[in-house]
């Protein structure tokens, strides 16, 4: 169960917050579904397409950051310790 935020704290985040599960998940699906420059470096593509892939990782985005962290750690690996 995730803890109720703070009245000071900002729903949505302004700048980048490491292990912010809706961040992560957001970046990671960015990096996986769209296009990158030749050097792999920069995403380059549609913001369409980079929108649509960003609401998709909202949408199946885990609720906790130990679960953006295992999540990206079985990604890692494999699922293999």
């Amino acid at each position: 169960m995730t803890e109720p935020r703070p009245a000071d704290q900002p729903l949505v985040p302004a700048v980048w917050v490491d292990g912010h599960p809706q961040l992560e998940a957001i970046a990671a699906a960015v990096w996986e579904q769209c296009d990158r420059s030749d050097s792999g470096l920069c995403v380059e593509d549609d913001p369409r397409s980079i929108a649509v892939a960003a609401l998709a990782a909202v949408h199946s985005a885990p609720a906790t950051p130990a679960a953006v962290l295992r999540e990206a750690d079985e990604a890692e690996t494999g699922g293999a310790r």
